[in-house]
């Protein structure tokens, strides 16, 4: 099980940034190594169910991505199946200037990947992928 944990100030209202991060459609924006969401389909919870692509040091993974927990605009967690099973939980807090984003993310990668790539590495990896996803985010947000 691997874990992350990061965060990021964002010049723009928590509304907005759950907004933006409530359409899976949207994360393929930010987030490298994703290379596409299908099948998104409306949930009665208010969330969203999709299908998705990731690719992982060379290795293409497949999955859903399913909304568990939705409180907006302050919670957004997601449950992945798949390729690659785990949680990924967005925390949103508004401060004087936007939001406080919290970004935790619990996962197992599947043993083809960690065959191919060193544990130590593979975090590593991760959580320069989280980083650069959050800075995206502000990056597409402020802009």
């Amino acid at each position: 099980m691997f874990t992350v944990e990061t965060q990021i100030e964002i010049d723009s209202q928590p509304e907005g940034v759950f907004s933006f991060l409530d359409d899976p459609r949207n994360h393929v924006k930010i987030t490298p190594g994703l290379i596409n969401v299908s099948s998104v389909e409306a949930l009665p919870n208010g969330g969203k169910r999709a299908e998705y692509r990731y690719k992982l040091a060379g290795v293409t993974l497949v999955g859903s991505v399913e909304d568990i927990e939705r409180s907006p605009p302050g919670c957004l967690t997601q449950a992945l199946s798949g390729a690659i099973d785990g949680t990924i939980t967005y925390d949103l807090d508004g401060t004087e200037t936007g939001t406080l984003l919290r970004y935790e993310a619990e996962y197992d990668i599947p043993g083809t990947v960690i065959d191919t790539v060193l544990a130590p590495v593979a975090s590593a990896y991760n959580r320069r992928e989280a980083e650069a996803t959050l800075e995206n985010l502000k990056t597409f947000l402020e802009n």
